[in-house]
């Protein structure tokens, strides 16, 4: 993703602790969270947001691929 300025909720230890935990609870990544937000950042400002569910489809698919290749792997 390209460089952007941080989001406050992923710099604050406190917030990020809870995130990681309840990431862990829905057995998703932070970078999984990460990656959705940046699809909606990316998005902000375009109006009806065309095309922004294949960008979501396609973050989540690489998640679940990854996925699959460590279960794969060990």
């Amino acid at each position: 993703m390209a460089n952007r300025r941080s989001l406050p909720l992923l710099d604050d230890l406190k917030a990020k602790a809870i995130l990681k935990q309840i990431c862990q609870e829905h057995g998703i990544s932070l970078d999984l969270l990460r990656n959705l937000i940046e699809v909606q950042r990316d998005n902000l400002g375009r109006g009806r947001q065309f095309g922004i569910s294949q960008e979501f489809s396609a973050v989540i698919s690489d998640f679940i691929e990854q996925q699959e290749e460590a279960e794969d792997a060990s």
